[in-house]
């Protein structure tokens, strides 16, 4: 969010610094691991929608601007597949949200699924949800377009520069960095993940910092997991507890799936700390979550990472002005589903930053509404 902020900022002929504490595609936070899922028909609500095809207009143009440097396309297409036990949640939400807006889809039988889709093994009272309008963003190599693109506008970057205090003014706002030295703006946009909690004190209640995992495992036939062949997807219950999803194979080796929720798994992370380490416990469980249910796909990962999720208490995100904290605007509780939109809400950011307005209806995603 941070690096498609100062993008967007920076495109506008803005004299912008972006602050970032360890350096541009780490590790340690919620923007890597390979790939992000992208998709259109939004399950989480249809008034994700517009924001969700205003981000793959955004993807493109970034692409665009990047193009000559960049050895892969940032986000590629590939169908994305919701499966669940008919008439759940699951596979309601996304219909509600392709009906709203006119977006094509398919409704598909267990019967039908294994059919088109024979890398799944699912049961009879399974039922699917397909749209084409779905895919990936490399997360990595999206950030660091981001930024490069952003520098080649003139934006400055400094990395290894930890912030420890955020000082809110309706004029002159600043940031105070660790060795003394304090930055003024006009404005400051702040996407810091999990550390919004010590950085913005009045966001620690709206925001629960949890680990996550995802993990690659080995294939038996790459051609069968490429992503011309195996779209990305979704799997939960009937109850919407328990929900898992998957991206093709990127290597030709493994395809990578990560746990969503799943009861009993919530483990509160200190940011300052972060998430800890894989263990045996982690492989156990997901090795557990792929047998039975893809098919070819050995069953014990050959790497698991970890990452952090800022949740809200309802799912959806924090974007715009906080009360009390003059001169600043917030990204953040992007609950394990912002990533795909990070080029529109970096856009929206440099809307309220220069303007204090924006075109796009985020009062659903106002920080104040708990």
């Amino acid at each position: 969010m941070g690096s498609c902020a100062l993008w967007r900022l920076a495109r506008r002929g803005l004299d912008v610094i972006g602050i970032e504490q360890f350096e541009p595609g780490h590790a340690r936070g919620a923007s890597h691991g390979q790939s992000r899922i992208i998709r259109t028909a939004y399950a989480e609500g249809a008034m994700y929608v517009p924001l969700a095809r205003e981000a793959w207009r955004l993807w493109d143009e970034l692409s665009t601007e990047l193009s000559g440097r960049a050895a892969t396309p940032l986000v590629q297409r590939t169908g994305g597949l919701i499966m669940s036990p008919a008439g759940s949640p699951g596979l309601d939400a996304p219909v509600v949200s392709a009906r709203a807006h006119g977006l094509k889809y398919s409704m598909l039988t267990a019967a039908e699924i294994r059919q088109r889709f024979p890398q799944h093994i699912v049961d009879d009272g399974t039922a699917g949800f397909y749209e084409e309008d779905a895919g990936f963003v490399r997360a990595e190599e999206a950030v660091l377009a981001a930024v490069q693109c952003a520098r080649a506008r003139g934006a400055r970057v400094l990395t290894g520069a930890t912030v420890e205090r955020i000082v809110p003014d309706s004029l002159v706002p600043s940031v105070e960095l660790a060795g003394g030295s304090r930055i003024t703006a006009r404005h400051l946009v702040v996407a810091a993940g999990a550390w919004h909690r010590a950085l913005l004190p009045p966001m620690a209640p709206k925001i629960n910092v949890v680990r996550r995992l995802f993990a690659w495992f080995a294939v038996d036939d790459p051609a069968a997991f490429a992503p011309s062949r195996f779209p990305v997807f979704i799997r939960g219950d009937a109850t919407g507890e328990r929900v898992w999803y998957g991206i093709p194979s990127l290597d030709g080796a493994t395809v990578k799936v990560g746990v969503h929720f799943w009861p009993g798994t919530d483990e509160p992370v200190d940011p300052a700390v972060g998430a800890r380490a894989p263990d045996a416990d982690d492989e156990q469980r997901l090795a557990g979550l792929i047998g039975g249910v893809l098919t070819g796909v050995e069953p014990r990962p050959v790497r698991i990472q970890p990452c952090m999720y800022s949740n809200t208490a309802d799912g959806d995100f924090l974007i715009g002005p906080l009360a009390g904290v003059p001169g600043v605007t917030v990204l953040g509780g992007f609950s394990g589903h912002g990533f795909k939109f990070a080029p529109v809400l970096g856009d929206i950011a440099a809307d309220l930053a220069t303007t204090g307005q924006t075109r796009w209806d985020i009062s659903f995603l106002a920080p104040d509404r708990f």
